[in-house]
This record gives structure tokens, C-alpha cells and sequence, in this order.
């Protein structure tokens, strides 16, 4: 099983990319599913060590609960488990995508969930072979993408502390998987030239580019995506070439400030070249906890404006994982422990 997970910040195209890649023949690459992320504060409940039947089951039927569907398996637990090489969270991550991968007969699985730059220490030390792929895009595109978003952060400094944070992570764990485990696309080359782009991503996992990729925007998925949330209604268009620099239409002068001084050093880094400001800023502890205030009033009010039915379909998740905080542990299904570590790992 070839396992790729892909890091970055939201609103970078990582959508593009995980349709563009499940486009290529055998090559698995569903929705976010957030796992490491949503039970990180929710395994005391599993007990010691982790009930993994327990845990499983209960990824199982949040998955159900996507916003976007994952593909119809049978039994997801079961075909989990059987995948399990390890009795860590991010062993039953793993896992999870290896079963569903495995049973539709596919070698490769994507991950789109780009908050695992901030775990990789944890699927690092399973020891299971993945290929990181960190895909980064022009922070002054991803606030801009932000501020028109019904999620994510609001307040420019937030969203240039958010992407900061994320591309820091990423630096950083580069350094400790090397270049062998990691490959980095810049957005603005991936809408420019898919094909010279992802060529050398395809030739790591063994497949090839086929031209055919290019009509994803065609297939259902891509279509239910875009009926269901305006995040996602460019999904079910062609590859948009002007979405690269965007910022340059915008005259939102304070956003694109906040954002170059802020991310002025590591933006220069992945060639992005500041236009507004000469120097970097560094903003207190004050004033970051300050950002974080105003940001979260502004979601706040944001999301009192949404559509109720579109905003349910988005908090199935929420209330599912609330219900997990405050229902007792449950350890009433068999273990599984240790032991599958013996497993051949691959």
C-alpha cells in the first residue's frame, strides 16, 4: 500500500489535487475525514491500552456523517481492523484509509486532511511508509480565499497566523522526513501545468499522468461537492488558471498588509514575493490573543447568518463528536491491543 498525505493550509486547492489524483487509476483519494485530529482529546475514553474495536466503530459512523460521503464499503470497522498494524491513533488512521483503499481494490490511498502537518511526529513513529505531499499556495490568495469562505478564520491576522503556523509545521517536518518522503507543489504551478507539475508525485507512487484527469470536474463527486457548499463551487469547473494571483484584483489593501507582514519571511521563502510592506512584523502575545478574540466574534456572526439546512449538513459531524465528550467510556467490545503490532507491517 502506497499511503500520501497531503499538509498545508485550507483553501490552497487541496480539493484540486485529491480529485485531480483520484482521477489516475488506481488511486483511492476520498473527502477529509479529520481523524487524528477529532479523537486526539477523545482517547481516554478508549481506555488503556486503546479499545481499537470501540475506537474504529466510532470512526466508522463519524464518517458516515461527511459532509462529503465516503464510498459505500460494507463493514468499515471490520475492514479496518483488519488493517491494523499498530494500537495508536494514528495506527487506526492508517488503517482506516489501508481498509477502505485495499477493499476497492486500489495500492494507493490520498489523505486530504492537511491538519495532520501538525501530527506527522505521530504517524512518523508508526513507521508505516507515507509520502508527504505540502501544498502551499500564496497567502495572500488563501486570506483573500478566506474572507469570502463561510468557514475558517475572518480577522487578517488570524488567517496570516493560521497560515504561518501551518507552513512552519511543514518546514519543520520536512527536516525530520527528508526529501525521499517529501515533495512540495506550489498551487500557482499546479493550476499553470498539472501534467510537469504532478509528474514527479506519479512517478514516485508508479502510476501515470493521463490527460483524462483534467475532466474530474465532470464526475459526480465533483458535482454533488459543488451542489452542496459554495466552499467547494468551483469543484465542478474546469481548472481556473486566474485563481493564481488573485490578490492582485483585490482592494482589500489591510487584508493583503496584515498577510505580507506576517508571513513576510516565510512566504519569501516559497518565492512569494511581498509587494505591500518592506519588512517583517512580529506581533506580541497581546496582540495575537487579541486577533484570535476578534476572529472568533466575526465566525460568530458569520455563522448566525448561514442557512440553516446547508449549516446542518456541516454540523452532523460537530453534535456527533460533542456527543462522544460527554457520553461515559465504553469498554464493553473486545480489545485489541498490543498484538497487532506483530502484524506485518508494509
Amino acid at each position: 500500500m502506497k499511503r500520501v498525505q497531503i499538509v498545508g493550509t485550507q483553501r490552497s486547492g487541496s480539493n484540486l489535487l485529491r480529485l485531480l489524483l483520484g482521477s489516475l487509476p488506481g488511486v483511492f483519494a476520498p473527502p477529509s475525514a479529520h481523524k487524528l485530529r477529532d479523537f486526539q482529546g477523545l482517547l481516554p475514553r478508549y481506555g488503556e491500552p486503546l479499545n481499537m474495536e470501540r475506537l474504529i466503530a466510532d470512526m466508522a459512523e463519524l464518517v458516515e456523517l461527511n459532509a462529503l460521503p465516503w464510498p459505500s464499503v460494507g463493514d468499515r470497522t471490520r475492514i479496518v481492523l483488519e488493517e491494523m498494524r499498530g494500537s495508536s491513533l494514528a495506527h487506526a488512521f492508517l488503517a482506516f484509509y489501508d481498509g477502505h483503499a485495499r477493499y476497492l481494490g486500489k495500492q494507493i490511498w490520498v489523505s486530504k486532511c492537511l491538519e495532520n502537518v501538525h501530527f506527522i511526529d505521530q504517524l512518523v513513529a508508526t513507521e508505516l511508509p507515507v509520502l508527504y505531499v505540502h501544498l502551499v499556495r500564496d497567502p495572500r490568495d488563501v486570506a483573500l480565499s478566506f474572507s469570502r469562505a463561510p468557514i475558517g478564520p475572518k480577522d487578517p491576522q488570524a488567517i496570516a497566523l493560521r497560515w504561518l503556523s501551518d507552513q512552519k509545521a511543514a518546514l519543520e517536518a520536512r527536516g525530520v522526513i527528508g526529501e525521499n518522503g517529501w515533495l512540495t507543489i506550489r498551487y500557482e504551478d499546479l493550476v499553470a501545468d498539472p501534467e510537469n507539475t504532478l509528474n514527479p508525485l506519479c512517478t514516485r507512487l508508479g502510476v501515470s499522468w493521463s490527460p483524462a484527469a483534467l475532466d474530474f470536474y465532470l464526475g459526480e463527486e465533483a458535482h454533488m461537492a459543488a451542489s452542496i457548499s459554495e466552499l467547494w463551487n468551483n469543484l465542478n469547473r474546469p481548472i481556473q488558471r486566474d485563481r493564481a494571483s488573485a490578490y492582485k484584483r483585490s482592494s482589500d489593501a489591510a487584508l493583503l498588509m496584515a498577510v505580507e507582514s506576517i508571513d513576510y519571511e516565510v512566504m519569501s521563502a516559497f518565492g512569494y514575493l511581498p509587494e505591500c510592506v518592506t519588512a517583517p512584523t512580529v506581533i506580541s502575545a497581546e496582540e495575537e490573543h487579541e486577533a484570535l478574540i476578534r476572529d472568533r466574534r466575526m465566525r460568530a456572526e458569520l455563522a448566525a447568518s448561514r442557512d440553516p439546512e446547508a449549516e446542518a449538513v456541516h454540523l452532523r459531524r460537530l453534535h456527533f463528536l460533542e456527543g462522544l465528550k460527554t457520553a461515559s467510556p465504553r469498554n464493553d467490545v473486545g480489545r485489541i491491543g498490543c498484538a497487532c503490532s506483530s502484524r506485518r507491517k508494509q
